[in-house]
C-alpha cells in the first residue's frame, strides 16, 4: 500500500467519495466501479491498490470512526473541562470527536450505517456498540467530569443526557439520509453543531449553571 503523502490523498478520496456514494445509494447496492468513477482513478486497479475490496474500505472507515470517538473517553476529557467547564469547553470536547472539516464524511458514514445495520449483522453491532452506546460512554465521561468540578448539580439525570445525545446525533444522520432539512451540515455553524449546542446549553440551565 502507498504510504506516501500522495498515496494518503487518494486514499482519503477513496473514503470520502465511497462513504457519499455509500449514504445515497447503500453499501450494498454501490459498486467498485462507481467508487474508482467518483474518487477519479483511472481503472478498478488503482483502487485495489489501496483497499483489496469493497469491505475493506467499510472497515477501514469503521476503524477511523472508532479511533476518533475514543479521543473523547480518554483522560484529555477532564484536562479540557478542568481548563474551561463552560458551555464553549464542553463543546470542544465534542469536537475532538468530530472535527469541522471532516463532519461531512463522517455523516455520510453513519447514514450508511443507518442502512446496513438492517442488513449485515457486523454493522448492527457497531450501531449498537460503537455509535449509539459510545456516544452514550463519552457523554458520560463529559458529565462525569463536569460533577467533579462542581459545574453541574449532583443530582443531574446523567442517564437522560446521555440518551438525549446519543438520539441528537442518529437522528440528525437519519433526516441527513432522508434528505430533511440542511443536508449539508457544517460543525461549526448550521446543522449538528448547532443542535449539539442548543441541547447541551438546555442542560446547563436545567442543571442549575449559567452558561457562559
Amino acid at each position: 500500500m502507498d504510504i506516501s503523502p500522495k498515496g494518503d490523498v487518494t486514499k482519503q478520496r477513496i473514503l470520502e467519495c465511497a462513504a457519499k456514494l455509500f449514504a445515497e445509494k447503500g453499501f450494498t447496492e454501490t459498486t467498485i466501479r462507481e467508487i474508482t468513477k467518483a474518487s477519479s482513478l483511472k481503472n478498478p486497479a488503482s483502487l485495489y491498490f489501496h483497499f483489496s475490496s469493497k469491505y475493506a474500505i467499510l472497515e477501514h472507515m469503521l476503524e477511523e470512526y472508532t479511533r476518533n470517538t475514543d479521543y473523547v473517553s480518554d483522560k484529555n476529557v477532564p484536562k479540557m473541562l478542568n481548563e474551561n467547564s463552560t458551555l464553549e469547553g464542553i463543546l470542544a470536547c465534542y469536537q475532538t470527536a468530530f472535527p469541522a472539516d471532516k463532519i461531512d464524511y463522517y455523516l455520510n458514514v453513519l447514514c450508511m450505517l443507518l442502512q446496513e445495520q438492517l442488513r449485515d449483522p457486523y454493522v448492527k453491532k457497531f450501531v449498537s456498540d460503537k455509535v449509539i452506546l459510545h456516544l452514550e460512554r463519552n457523554t458520560k465521561t463529559v458529565l462525569t467530569a463536569l460533577l467533579e468540578l462542581g459545574a453541574i448539580r449532583q443530582d443531574t439525570d446523567m442517564d437522560y443526557w446521555m440518551k438525549a445525545i446519543s438520539c441528537l446525533l442518529y437522528t440528525f444522520a437519519a433526516r441527513r439520509m432522508l434528505g430533511i432539512g440542511d443536508n449539508k451540515p457544517e460543525y461549526t455553524g448550521k446543522g449538528m453543531g448547532e443542535m449539539l449546542e442548543a441541547t447541551m446549553r438546555l442542560m446547563l440551565e436545567l442543571c442549575g449553571t449559567t452558561p457562559e
